[in-house]
């Protein structure tokens, strides 16, 4: 969706500035609630299938108020440190998108709660249902602002009206279904000791890609910065597929770690038979592509996309399922850390010889390093074989042609 409303701005004539100011919001934003919220949503994963039958009664209702809450404090520290001063150099007012910005985060912290939910009741069409639904109003209402006014604030402000929207939805699912659990802060104190670990493995493990924005924004001229944020972004539906694989197979891996393996091993085989090819076709037509859905002047992106379209070869394999499944957390995060660290150095280092692909070039370099270091983890602390959960063979050559792809772009 956000791929989609990007590039109606660009067709809608709208300036690199303007993109950029734009992709600062949403900047804005995930800094301030990614590793909190995709901490705690995989902290439920794998904590709530091991709850008592009556622990699980108000659940949701407590996390919801604890979301909320953390929420307010992010909504607050945006506004008093004006956006993080990273809305800079950008033509809508400050103080009004500093004001939006906070609103909008405060209402979005809670909402990720409605998909964990369904997910952990196994309410597949219930998923769907929201999920097309609520994605393609945000869609329609983005760009219905897009066509009819020319600047960026009005965008902000419809996707500020559509998350109230999101969150009123997350109050009804939470809080008036058939769940007659009490609401009690108490018991979120166990929940949040879960994950704190989990939420430090999130910072540090994901952290390096704002701290790259951040990079991007201090040392180039501010309408450079869509264009890098327009490339360096993994294909949406590799993204998801991924992430949805892992969200769903940890509760399985709690239960039982083989069959587990044996299902991500089926799942990635599939994905892998039409992500691989697909990434093939996207790196070798990418300059046309984006001069395509763009213009010429967002050619750039088309090579941070194509470095970014590699992480591919190591997203798809999943060694922390079961390190979550054994909830052994701290793993992760001491993992995260020195990731973080080495990405911070080496972006340092290639910044000098290859500009912004320099920063990119870092991240699938230190993430491709992370994910060997798990598999190996999980082989010697688990017993778990890599060829246990992947389709070792198929995935060995689909890499190496997707590699030879990208040398072919580049090169030639």
């Amino acid at each position: 969706m956000l791929i989609l409303v990007s590039i109606v701005l660009v067709k809608s004539s709208y300036t690199k500035n303007q993109t950029s100011e734009f992709e600062s919001f949403l900047l804005i934003v995930n800094i301030s609630t990614f590793f909190w919220i995709i901490g705690m949503s995989n902290a439920m994963l794998s904590y709530y299938p091991k709850l008592a039958t009556k622990a699980k009664q108000g659940f949701f209702k407590n996390t919801f108020v604890l979301f909320q809450s953390i929420g307010a404090i992010a909504a607050i520290l945006i506004y008093l440190t004006k956006g993080f001063t990273l809305n800079e150099g950008y033509e809508s007012p400050s103080d009004h998108f500093v004001r939006l910005t906070s609103l909008y985060v405060f209402f979005l912290s809670p909402t990720i709660i409605i998909e964990i939910k369904y997910v952990l009741q196994n309410k597949v069409k219930s998923l769907l249902t929201y999920g097309a639904t609520i994605y393609s109003l945000q869609l329609l209402l983005s760009i219905l602002a897009i066509l009819l006014f020319d600047t960026i604030l009005p965008i902000i402000i419809t996707f500020t009206f559509w998350i109230i929207i999101r969150w009123i939805w997350t109050i009804q699912v939470v809080f008036f279904d058939k769940d007659y659990g009490v609401l009690s802060l108490r018991n979120n104190w166990g929940f949040i000791a879960f994950s704190l670990p989990i939420i430090a493995h999130i910072l540090l493990g994901n952290g390096m890609e704002f701290i790259d924005s951040i990079l991007v924004k201090k040392n180039f001229e501010p309408d450079m910065f869509s264009l890098y944020r327009y490339g360096a972004r993994e294909f949406p539906l590799f993204l998801v597929l991924i992430g949805a694989i892992r969200s769903a197979m940890i509760p399985k891996a709690v239960l039982n770690i083989d069959e587990a393996a044996q299902n991500i091993r089926e799942k990635t085989d599939k994905l892998m038979i039409w992500a691989f090819p697909l990434s093939i076709v996207l790196v070798l037509s990418s300059k046309y592509l984006f001069t395509l859905f763009y213009s010429a002047d967002y050619q750039y992106s088309s090579l941070l996309f194509n470095i970014y379209i590699l992480i591919i070869t190591s997203r798809i394999l999943l060694p922390e399922v079961f390190i979550y499944a054994k909830h052994q957390n701290n793993i992760l995060m001491t993992v995260s850390f020195f990731e973080l660290i080495l990405n911070i150095i080496v972006s340092l280092i290639l910044i000098q010889f290859f500009g912004i692909a320099g920063i990119v070039f870092a991240t699938f370099i230190v993430f491709s390093i992370s994910k060997i270091y798990l598999v190996l983890h999980v082989k010697l602390k688990y017993g778990i074989n890599l060829n246990s959960y992947i389709n070792l063979k198929k995935y060995a050559l689909l890499s190496v042609a997707l590699l030879l792809a990208f040398v072919l772009n580049y090169f030639f």
